[in-house]
């Protein structure tokens, strides 16, 4: 009888490259729960702890931290080591008064950076689809697989389309602001060679053009698919 299910074991040599970890030096890594992001595109809990934040130095010791309930993602105690960070998502070590939200780098894919203590729940999520459920309501997901149930008369649901973004709080869910993707409004790039750069939308086509903030002489071109909206005019967050 053929086994049921995926495995559970990950080899290092199959673990993602940019998992912050030597390949060849010892034959397993923690895999990741499965949770609300790919396997691709976030780092387990226990590796941020040892080997990003270097809190820990073994993972006896990153263990010991996380099941004392020390550590939060998105304003909730997690203490499974291979619990899964990805993009946007909010580290909160209230002991330490340290805060950061894992932003794109093009390099490492995702990296912590420290954010004020003001903004350790706020969090930006995009939508990445839109439907009609029972009773007419109006279904919203976002890229870590949140769910919003609108009602379809509302001038939310009416506003928000896939690509935009919610502003929202953490963990309470509440949507503070949409974000729409417009000319004018500033984007992320959170994949590709632009990875992390942050521009203001100036041209809507088959492409979208970006000025980067920091660079007024430096545009470049991405797909809405690889753009998250992060506020209007001004970064509303912090990102980086």
């Amino acid at each position: 009888m053929g086994k049921i299910g995926g495995s559970r074991r990950l080899k290092r040599l199959a673990a993602p490259g940019y998992w912050p970890m030597a390949k060849r030096e010892k034959t397993w890594v923690a895999k990741p729960n499965p949770g609300p992001h790919p396997l691709d595109q976030g780092l387990p809990l226990l590796m941020i702890i040892r080997d990003v934040l270097e809190l820990a130095t073994t993972a006896r010791e990153a263990k010991k931290i996380l099941y004392m309930k020390k550590v939060r993602v998105d304003g909730k105690p997690r203490y499974i080591p291979r619990y899964q960070v990805g993009l946007m998502d909010i580290i909160s070590i209230p002991d330490l008064g340290k805060h950061y939200r894992m932003v794109p780098d093009p390099y490492r894919f995702l990296k912590p950076l420290e954010i004020p203590e003001s903004e350790a729940n706020i969090k930006a999520v995009k939508v990445i689809g839109k439907r009609t459920i029972k009773k007419s309501k109006i279904q919203v997901t976002t890229h870590d697989a949140r769910n919003f149930i609108m009602d379809p008369n509302s001038e939310l649901a009416k506003s928000v389309r896939v690509g935009h973004s919610l502003l929202i709080k953490v963990p309470s869910q509440e949507i503070k602001a949409v974000l729409p993707l417009e000319v004018g409004a500033v984007g992320l790039m959170d994949r590709g060679r632009m990875a992390g750069h942050v521009g203001i939308i100036k041209e809507m086509a088959e492409f979208i053009e970006l000025q980067d903030l920091d660079d007024p002489n430096l545009k470049y071109r991405g797909i809405s698919k690889n753009i998250l909206i992060v506020g209007k005019e001004k970064p509303a967050i912090k990102v980086r």
